[in-house]
């Protein structure tokens, strides 16, 4: 049987509408997995329920992260933010990691994976920091606008199967302190960081960039999800 992998909903709480942007559920189908979708406004006492279903979670793209939820006041470049999204979200991914089921974490993915662990974010990298590169590209969205230098000794470099590679970037907030249990494996040259893996993890994944939008285009993007949908395999037939 197919690995069933859960995917954030993305929750919209004028219209109360959850949806998913398109590509999320093709990319899981196409590499192996079963996708079902996780509505977020759902009763977080269910959480547990959820995860006893799932053999992987893909944490998706979307708005910015409330800064409460890593003790900080917003900045004034603060975006649009979702604290159905943030509280669920946390809370699934906290108790995922207990598990040790499969992670993989998607630009905002990323930051939810940081925060979730107790790491902290930029609000905006564009005011916080100085000299850095563009991050919010103005370029068809399969388009590799920037470099990303990627860890030799990491899982996603090994799936990769590069030390660098060209990455899409869509993104005003980013990875400030890194979350205790975690490494920084991928970096921009402007010191951004791009992707993390959680340590004596089966896989717990997180890249800024979209690679479900840069697929058959960039080998790479594919390895990535080979490499997750392997992991959930793995999971659900209980090998480490």
């Amino acid at each position: 049987m197919k690995p069933v992998v859960g995917i954030i909903c993305d929750y919209d709480y004028i219209s109360e509408n959850n949806k998913v942007y398109g590509g999320y559920n093709e990319v899981i189908s196409r590499f192996g997995g079963l996708p079902v979708l996780l509505p977020c406004n759902n009763s977080l006492g269910d959480i547990p329920q959820m995860l006893d279903l799932l053999d992987g979670i893909l944490l998706i793209g979307g708005d910015d992260i409330d800064p409460f939820f890593f003790d900080e006041q917003p900045h004034r470049n603060l975006g649009n933010v979702n604290p159905y999204r943030d509280e669920f979200e946390i809370m699934l991914t906290k108790q995922a990691i207990e598990k040790d089921i499969p992670i993989l974490g998607i630009c905002r993915g990323i930051q939810i994976i940081n925060v979730a662990m107790g790491g902290t974010l930029y609000q905006d990298i564009e005011e916080q920091l100085n000299g850095t590169l563009c991050h919010r590209q103005k370029a068809p969205k399969w388009y590799g606008i920037h470099k990303v230098s990627l860890n030799m000794q990491s899982k996603l470099s090994v799936a990769i199967g590069h030390k660098e590679i060209w990455v899409n970037s869509f993104h005003h907030q980013a990875i400030k302190d890194i979350a205790l249990g975690f490494d920084v494996v991928g970096q921009a040259s402007d010191g951004i960081i791009e992707a993390i893996e959680g340590r004596d993890r089966l896989f717990t994944v997180g890249v800024q960039w979209h690679p479900e939008r840069m697929l058959t285009r960039y080998e790479h993007a594919d390895n990535i999800f080979k490499e997750f949908i392997g992991a959930t395999k793995r999971y659900k037939k209980g090998i480490s």
